[in-house]
C-alpha cells in the first residue's frame, strides 16, 4: 500500500512544482485594474467610470464594463462614459479581455450611490432696511445642481415665510423685537440648497454708518491699493467691509483698505464701500470714488518678435519684456490645402499691444508650395487674397502686416514679387506698414529650393521691413550642427550690405535648439526643444555644454541607451553675438520666438530701450 502511495504523492508535488509558475504567470498576466472611481459633473446624465492599470498587463488588452450585471461596453482607455440615474446605487465593475478577446477572470469593482445634487447656497447674505418698519434681504444667485434653481425660501425665526424667484424681499417686522433670517435656494424639482447662516436682526437696531473718504493709493497700470475711513457704529462693532467696483461686490474685507490687481490699464471704475457689523447689517454704501488706473508705460524698444498666439507662455513672454519689443507678429493667419486662408484675431493680445505703443502686424503664413503657386498666379484667387489681407488690417486696426509666404516655386519669383508689390501700394496707401519674412541666402542664385523665390532688391523698394530667417543652415532631417553658423550669418549680411535700401532688413535669430540622434538625417529627425526644455534635458542626462568657437554655437553630446544624441542651441551669449553683428551691419533684430528663451538674454545692453 505504501509503495503505491509514494509515487501519487510524487506526482502531486511535481503537478503542484509546475502549476506554480504557471499560476503565477496568469496572476501577472492577469493583473485587475485599480482605483476605480465615479464622478458625475451636476446635470448630467452620465458620469465617467476611471481605473488605473495594473502593471503588466498585455498590450492590446481591453476592458469590458458593467453596470451592475450588464454590460454597457469595451474600451482600450481607462475610462468610459456611463450613464446612471439619480438616487440609484449601482455596482460597477471592470473585467480584462485578452488581446485575442478571450475574458478574464480578474476583475475590479466599486458600489456607488449616484446622490442628488442640491444647488449652493445662496451668496452674500445681508440684511439692510428701514428700522422697525421692514427687513430688505439680499443674496447672490446660487449654481445649479442636478436642476436649475427656480426660487429662493426665505426663513423667518426656522419657518418658511414667502418664496421669490429674485435675489431681494423686504420682509415685515415689528419694533422692539429679535428675528433670525435665513434663505435656501429652490430647484425645479423641489429640492433645497443648504440654507445661509442666520442672521439676526433687532428691529430697534440702527445699522452703522457709511464708511467715508474712499481715495486710490500706489495707482499702477494694473491695480491700486484703495483705502477708507472706518464707519463708527452708535452701538455694536463693524466686524468687516463690504468693497463695490462698480455697483457690484468685488469683495469682503476686514481692515480699512485692500489691493486691487488686474484692472486694464487706462480704466476707469467706480469704488464704494458699505460697513457690516457683528449682527450682519449692511450700512449704506459710501460716496462713490471715480478712479482711474494709470496708462500703461509705452514701449520704447526696437526689436521684433514673433509670438505664438496659440500659447498663453508665448504671450506672458511678451507682455514681461514688451518695453523692449518694437514690433511684434502675432501668429494668427494660415492657409488651407484648398487656398482658403483660415485664422482670427485675437482681441486681447492686439489691444494691448497697440496700448502700449507696440506696432501689431500679424503673421499671414503660407508653406504649402502648390497652394502658393495658384493663390499668385490664378487671377481671381490672386484677387481675393489680396482684398483680405488689406480688409483683416482695416477690420482689426492693425499696423499692417507681416506676410510669410515660404516654399515658394523658383519660377513663381516675379508672380510674388508682383503679388507683394501691389500688397504694399493697398497698404501704403491707407497709412498701414507691410514686413516680409524671407529665408536667408548669402547670394542671389537661379533655382536654389528656398531662396530663388525671394527677390531681396525688388522686396526691400516695397517692404518697411525685410524680416530675414536667418537659420536654417542644420534643419531637422539634415546632420547635427549649428542651426545658425556665425560665419554663415556674417556672409548673409555681407550680402544684405550690397541690396538698396538694407536698412529695413531685420536680422531674425532663432532662440531654440535640436536634438540628433544617431546622426539625424530622414531616418532620424531631430526633436525641437526650447532654450528651459534643453536646461532640463541637461540636469537628467548629467551633460556639460560648450561653446563651439568656430559656429559661436552652444553644444553638447550624450547617450540614451544604445543611442547617441548631439544637441546645438542659442543661449543668451549666443545671441548676443548675433545681435552685436546685426548692429555692427546696422541692421534691425528680430527673434523667433518668445515663449522660452534664455531669460537673461533681455539683460542684454543691446536690447536696452533708449
Amino acid at each position: 500500500m505504501t509503495r503505491r502511495i509514494a509515487p501519487l504523492l510524487a506526482a502531486a508535488v511535481f503537478a503542484a512544482l509546475v502549476a506554480a509558475p504557471q499560476a503565477e504567470a496568469r496572476a501577472k498576466v492577469c493583473a485587475a485594474p485599480t482605483k476605480l472611481t465615479f464622478k458625475r459633473a451636476p446635470g448630467a446624465s452620465a458620469g465617467k467610470l476611471r481605473w488605473h492599470r495594473a502593471r503588466g498587463v498585455a498590450r492590446g488588452t481591453r476592458y469590458r464594463v458593467y453596470r451592475n450585471r450588464d454590460v454597457i461596453g469595451q474600451t482600450r482607455r481607462n475610462w468610459m462614459k456611463v450613464r446612471v440615474s439619480v438616487g440609484v446605487r449601482y455596482r460597477f465593475t471592470v473585467r480584462l479581455v485578452s488581446p485575442r478577446g478571450r475574458l478574464r477572470a480578474c476583475r475590479a469593482g466599486i458600489r456607488k450611490l449616484v446622490a442628488y445634487n442640491t444647488p449652493s447656497t445662496p451668496g452674500n447674505f445681508a440684511v439692510t432696511g428701514a428700522r422697525g418698519a421692514a427687513a430688505h434681504l439680499e443674496w447672490s444667485r446660487s449654481r445649479r445642481g442636478d436642476a436649475a434653481v427656480k426660487s429662493y425660501r426665505v426663513l423667518r425665526g426656522g419657518v418658511t415665510y414667502k418664496q421669490i424667484t429674485g435675489t431681494s424681499i423686504d420682509v415685515p417686522i415689528s419694533n422692539d423685537r429679535t428675528y433670525q433670517f435665513a434663505v435656501a435656494a429652490v430647484d425645479v424639482h423641489g429640492k433645497l440648497s443648504r440654507p445661509t447662516k442666520p442672521v439676526t436682526v433687532d428691529s430697534g437696531h440702527i445699522p452703522p454708518p457709511a464708511p467715508a473718504n474712499v481715495i486710490a493709493g500706489d495707482v499702477t497700470d494694473t491695480g491700486m491699493i484703495l483705502s477708507w475711513s472706518p464707519s463708527v457704529p452708535a452701538r455694536g462693532r463693524v466686524t468687516g467691509y463690504r468693497v463695490y467696483r462698480d455697483g457690484k461686490v468685488l469683495r469682503g474685507v476686514q481692515g480699512i483698505s485692500t489691493r486691487i490687481t488686474g484692472l486694464a490699464a487706462g480704466s476707469s471704475h467706480v469704488w464704494t464701500v458699505a460697513a457690516v457689523d457683528s449682527s450682519g447689517w449692511l450700512s449704506p454704501q459710501s460716496a462713490p470714488a471715480n478712479i482711474s488706473t494709470a496708462p500703461p508705460i509705452p514701449s520704447t524698444g526696437s526689436a521684433q518678435a514673433f509670438v505664438l498666439a496659440s500659447t498663453d507662455k508665448s504671450f506672458a513672454d511678451f507682455r514681461a519684456h514688451y518695453r523692449q519689443v518694437g514690433v511684434v507678429y502675432p501668429t494668427y493667419f494660415d492657409c488651407s490645402a484648398d487656398a482658403q486662408l483660415t485664422g482670427r484675431d485675437d482681441p486681447f493680445i492686439t489691444s494691448w499691444s497697440k496700448a502700449r505703443g507696440v506696432k501689431v502686424l500679424p503673421r499671414f503664413n503660407c508653406q504649402r508650395t502648390t497652394v502658393l503657386n495658384r493663390i499668385l498666379n490664378d487671377g481671381t484667387l490672386r484677387t481675393r487674397w489680396l482684398d483680405q489681407l488689406v480688409a483683416l488690417v482695416q477690420q482689426n486696426g492693425y499696423d499692417g502686416l507681416n506676410l510669410d509666404f515660404e516654399a515658394g516655386l523658383a519660377s513663381d519669383r516675379a508672380a510674388y514679387t508682383s503679388f507683394f508689390t501691389e500688397l504694399a501700394s493697398r497698404l501704403h496707401a491707407q497709412g498701414k506698414l507691410l514686413s516680409v519674412a524671407v529665408s536667408a541666402k548669402t547670394a542671389d542664385v537661379a533655382n536654389h529650393p528656398r531662396s530663388s523665390f525671394f527677390d531681396y532688391n525688388a522686396l526691400a523698394q516695397q517692404a518697411d521691413w525685410v524680416f530675414v530667417m536667418t537659420w536654417g543652415i542644420h534643419w531637422t532631417t539634415s546632420g547635427p550642427g549649428s542651426l545658425d553658423d556665425i560665419n554663415w550669418m556674417r556672409a548673409v549680411m555681407d550680402y544684405i550690405d550690397t541690396i538698396p535700401g538694407h536698412e529695413r532688413f531685420v536680422i531674425g535669430t532663432a532662440l531654440y535648439g535640436f536634438d540628433w540622434a544617431n546622426g539625424g538625417g530622414s531616418s532620424n529627425p531631430a526633436t525641437p526643444y526650447e532654450y528651459s526644455d534643453i536646461q532640463a534635458l541637461i540636469d537628467r542626462v548629467g551633460a556639460t555644454p560648450r561653446y563651439d568657437d568656430a559656429t559661436g554655437s552652444m553644444t553638447f553630446s550624450y547617450r540614451d541607451g544604445s543611442d547617441s544624441h548631439d544637441v546645438w542651441y542659442a543661449n543668451a551669449s549666443t545671441t548676443h553675438l548675433r545681435m552685436q553683428e546685426a548692429r555692427n551691419h546696422g541692421l534691425g533684430i528680430g527673434f523667433w520666438r518668445l515663449g522660452s528663451e534664455d531669460q537673461s538674454m533681455w539683460d542684454d545692453a543691446l536690447l536696452a530701450a533708449p
